[in-house]
């Protein structure tokens, strides 16, 4: 185990400060009470060397407890994706198909595996848009078929979209968030 020095107290700064105003208040002889010092707070830190030995206290670094906290932290990697015996799993999960690659375009999965289609409510309830983000690629192309796409299967005779080129995502107006889901899903992503 290595042992190591760490600092005593709250903010060493300030206690050296203190001590200064004190040593320079009972030097001018004034009987000002401790509460009414202001602090400087560090910016009278001295330099390490000159820390005495005293103000610092002893720690150990143990691995032993770490296995503790390792299960709680967020993995760094992406799991890969899962394999199973058959496809759509019970919860309506499909893998992406390997033509979604010969498109101009092309719609990543999020870092859990799923389409990254979101809801959007704003104003009050007045307003309801689908987001569509991770659109590498011909993000153009990708709106001219959405639209051919949604006009096809809802009423509306105006599909309005807002189209981000440098974010990598889409904005359709109106909650047809079944309706992207299933044109993704259509062409293989």
């Amino acid at each position: 185990m290595a042992s190591s020095r760490l600092l005593k107290g709250v903010c060493l700064a300030c206690r050296f400060s203190l001590t200064n105003q004190l040593q320079k208040r009972v030097a001018a002889s004034t009987s000002l009470p401790i509460t009414q010092i202001r602090l400087k707070h560090r910016s009278a830190l001295p330099p390490a060397a000159e820390i005495p030995e005293e103000d610092l206290a002893d720690y150990e670094m143990s691995s032993e407890e770490f296995k503790y906290v390792e299960r709680i932290l967020p993995s760094k990697t992406v799991p890969p994706v899962p394999h199973h015996d058959s496809y759509p799993t019970p919860s309506g999960w499909v893998p992406p198909k390997e033509s979604a690659k010969s498109l101009p375009y092309y719609v990543r999965r999020t870092k859990n595996h799923m389409l990254p289609i979101y809801e959007e409510v704003r104003n009050g309830d007045t307003r309801k848009l689908v987001m569509i983000k991770h659109i590498d690629g011909d993000i153009w192309a990708f709106d001219a078929d959405l639209k051919a796409h949604l006009q096809e299967v809802t009423t509306r005779k105006v599909i309005a979209t807002q189209v981000h080129e440098m974010g990598g995502y889409l904005r359709v107006k109106g909650l047809v968030a079944e309706e992207v889901c299933q044109f993704l899903l259509d062409k293989g992503f």
